[in-house]
């Protein structure tokens, strides 16, 4: 018994065989009564330029339905003969002017997609059917079933994964930001948090290195490491832990303590010197100094320290 694409149900993963690759998308066979077009956006999670650097001609694939499917525009022959058939060129002409009329606006050839499919032979000839596809940049088919949106399901359920196993994973920096540097991981793009500036510092371009996930927010496009090291070391902090170490940075609102791995900050109102107006009227840099744990934040990578005593 045949059914239609539209039988499909949102978050379905269906399979699919490619029949045509145009430099625009590809013509999918679901083994229904319709072909699907996928465009060339929704052919990988990465970035690609053509639909061959990411499928092939009669390779099956599975796809991710994301949309309801309105792709279906048929014009049947009940008697055509084979040299009709062969003659592409009128049938362009014809897919052409109905797609034309369907859409208000002239259509040029460019942004058309034709498959013939043959429904019957007989004596007069065959039965076919025309399907035209759609793909103009200003006019883009809906989004139906997508290759692209199930890849970066499969990679949400895999970084998801190795948080939960505290996986260590490699990343090579592709750019340093603000609060960090931007990796991928599983194809996601990742920011390594750095609340303080001693990694950020350190970090370089084109570098790989080993990472810790901790924060998953698939909703949120949003995924964040530490480096390993960092992670290791936060583990072993505790609230109330008194440590040691070396003041690094001095700013007007607290200093930048090392303790190893990584730097806590200690706020000036945490300093138990309320009179002092700065900082650097009771440190100087590389003084080393005791202060107790009152937060930390693994997150954003993150200690909060306070004086132990005047």
């Amino acid at each position: 018994m045949s059914f239609s694409l539209e039988s499909f149900q949102l978050g379905d993963i269906i399979t699919g065989k490619i029949i045509k690759v145009e430099p625009k998308g590809v013509l999918v066979d679901f083994y229904t009564d319709q072909l699907g077009y996928v465009p060339l956006l929704e052919l990988s999670f990465a970035d690609i330029q053509s639909p061959e650097e990411a499928v092939q001609l009669n390779e099956i694939r599975e796809f991710l339905v994301v949309g309801n499917y309105d792709g279906e525009h048929n014009i049947f022959f009940s008697h055509c003969s084979p040299e009709t058939l062969k003659d592409s060129d009128r049938l362009y002409e014809t897919a052409l002017y109905l797609a034309s009329e369907k859409c208000g606006y002239p259509i040029s050839r460019e942004d058309l997609i034709v498959h013939t499919k043959i429904r019957d032979v007989h004596g007069n000839g065959v039965s076919a059917t025309i399907q035209w596809f759609l793909c103009s940049q200003e006019h883009p088919p809906t989004v139906s079933f997508s290759i692209r949106q199930l890849e970066m399901r499969k990679a949400w359920e895999r970084v998801r994964q190795l948080q939960t196993e505290d996986v260590t994973v490699y990343g090579k920096i592709l750019k340093k930001t603000s609060r960090g540097a931007l990796v991928k991981i599983e194809g996601l793009y990742s920011s390594i948090r750095t609340y303080v500036d001693k990694q950020r510092e350190e970090l370089v371009v084109g570098e790989e290195l080993p990472l810790n996930i901790i924060k998953v927010r698939e909703e949120d496009n949003f995924l964040v490491l530490l480096h390993r090291s960092v992670s290791v070391r936060l583990k072993q902090l505790q609230v109330g832990q008194v440590v040691s170490g070396i003041i690094r940075g001095i700013k007007n609102y607290g200093v930048f303590v090392d303790i190893g791995d990584l730097y806590a900050l200690l706020p000036t109102s945490k300093m138990f010197h309320p009179s002092v107006d700065h900082p650097n009227q009771l440190f100087k840099i590389n003084d080393h100094l005791k202060a107790k744990i009152i937060k930390i934040d693994p997150e954003n990578c993150q200690v909060v320290l306070e004086s132990c005593g005047s």
